[in-house]
């Protein structure tokens, strides 16, 4: 030890008195970082994405996707079907945490993608029939538009029951011209997460290299006032007898 400071020699020699629990805090805050980040970190950045196309009976069917993710629609979907009562839509909307994005150039034909957290489901299946209920609802809705702004050519009726449900009928037809396409059948799943091996490594790292750090700083500090006390002709503590 010298007089004021510490040598590299000394430095391994104090680690090693301690080395056996100073490994063994190291590991079990490797296994905890590892567990973190699998169960806990990642599930929760995980996410849910459906990728679709929509033809329209008429091309010129104006379609703005954004609104698929907007508010009013996730309600009207999740309203849609009683397995969905436990989807949080209020939040998933305020937090931004479902989104749509469009592939393709202007004129070429587009695909879009819906992301949605994973956190907000049970399961895959649920999610997969969640976004579909989304998509459907949306285009169900410009299709309805659509029709209500290009009426059915009808023969002139009295109004009355046959009259109303013949212009039912076409909007239902032209409801069905809208086709949906998904790529795929369930929704896949984007993992944004991190690696827990290399979690662990850092964990463990940290951990050691910490603990070293303090166990130099304590057992060094030990040391000087031993020395000192012997210099001064103090026996240690340790050393004394009633």
């Amino acid at each position: 030890m010298e007089e004021n400071g510490i040598t590299a020699g000394e430095i391994v020699r104090l680690i090693r008195r301690r080395i056996v629990w100073i490994l063994t805090a190291s590991v079990l805050v490797a296994i905890a970082a590892a567990l973190f980040t699998s169960l806990v970190y990642n599930r929760a950045r995980e996410e849910y994405f459906l990728t679709f196309v929509v033809e329209f009976q008429q091309a010129d069917t104006p379609f703005r996707y954004e609104t698929l993710v907007f508010a009013d629609n996730l309600e009207s979907a999740k309203a849609s079907d009683g397995a969905f009562s436990a989807i949080d839509t209020e939040r998933m909307a305020a937090n931004e945490d479902i989104r749509i994005t469009r592939t393709g150039e202007e004129g070429e034909f587009p695909s879009y993608t819906v992301t949605v957290k994973r956190k907000y489901f049970s399961d895959r299946g649920q999610a997969t029939s969640f976004l579909r209920a989304v998509v459907e609802r949306a285009v169900s809705l410009v299709a309805q538009e659509r029709s209500a702004a290009r009426p059915c050519p009808l023969p002139f009726f009295p109004r009355g029951a046959f009259f109303w449900n013949k212009t039912a009928d076409c909007a239902v037809t032209y409801t069905a011209g809208a086709q949906i396409l998904y790529r795929q059948n369930t929704v896949s799943v984007a993992e944004n997460g991190r690696s827990p091996v290399l979690a662990a490594i850092v964990g463990f790292l940290m951990t050691f290299f910490v603990i070293a750090l303090f166990v130099c700083i304590a057992e060094s500090s030990a040391e000087r006032k031993k020395r000192l006390s012997e210099r001064n002709g103090v026996p240690p503590a340790s050393d004394a007898r009633p």
